[in-house]
């Protein structure tokens, strides 16, 4: 055997020990990431899960207070307060829960798909009630300081175009043609009648008590318990 066949078999088995042993290694980092990476999979799904089951209770929560916020709405004679946080805290979960639909079998899609139109249609349904509201009453509510910051902006600059689109109307239809004197529309009579309709605070309402609100003397007119639901203490049905 010459030095070359020497030299050759001692740096074949070198490189066969050494094979072995980055082998035996790499095996075992293998196991080590692969528990690792097992562990942190786990970590990330519950973490998945986790942040799912918070967005349920939260679009609940949401959902209960529109809801709420709706009753309500229907069944005051005057306008309410505006549930601008959480109208934006639904449509962001919303927005979400379309986009999520795109990734998922058509039987959970449906699913999700039935959430999300009846949100929507609260939602509108909401809005509507209020510019119905602020339709009838749009004088008064633009000019009352509690009532605009009730509103919206979006409310607020509708309610005022509405004003001077009605203003507008009336003048050239009828207006126009009588004596300046008598072109006001928002004069107050002789009998202390106003030209400027404003909601019937004296309504008969119904309501359910939704925490201890002390000794108090209930009545069906809203104005008697307008404060209580303002709080949050009754809610109207």
């Amino acid at each position: 055997m010459n030095t070359d066949d020497l030299y050759s078999d001692n740096l074949g088995s070198q490189l066969n020990q050494f094979g072995s042993i980055a082998s035996d290694s790499l095996d075992a980092a293998m196991d080590t990431d692969t528990l690792e990476m097992d562990g942190q999979g786990a970590d990330v799904q519950d973490t998945v899960d986790d942040q799912e089951e918070d967005d349920e209770e939260f679009l609940e929560d949401d959902l209960s207070i529109l809801m709420r916020a709706w009753v309500n709405e229907r069944n005051a004679p005057d306008l309410l307060e505006y549930e601008g946080t959480t109208i934006e805290n639904l449509m962001e979960l919303v927005d979400f829960q379309t986009q999520k639909i795109k990734s998922q079998p058509p039987m959970i899609a449906n699913i999700i798909k039935v959430d999300v139109d009846r949100v929507k249609y609260l939602v509108r349904s909401y809005l509507r009630t209020r510019l119905a509201k602020i339709e009838q009453h749009a004088m008064h509510y633009t000019r009352d300081d509690m009532y605009k910051e009730r509103m919206s902006q979006n409310e607020l600059e509708y309610a005022k175009g509405f004003v001077s689109l009605e203003e507008k109307h009336m003048r050239r239809s009828f207006l126009d043609q009588l004596p300046p004197h008598l072109r006001g529309l928002d004069e107050t009579a002789g009998n202390g009648m106003n030209m400027v309709t404003k909601p019937n605070l004296d309504a008969a309402v119904f309501c359910r008590v939704r925490t201890n609100v002390g000794e108090f003397q209930f009545d069906t007119r809203y104005n008697i318990i307008r404060n209580l639901l303002e709080d949050g203490k009754v809610e109207l049905i």
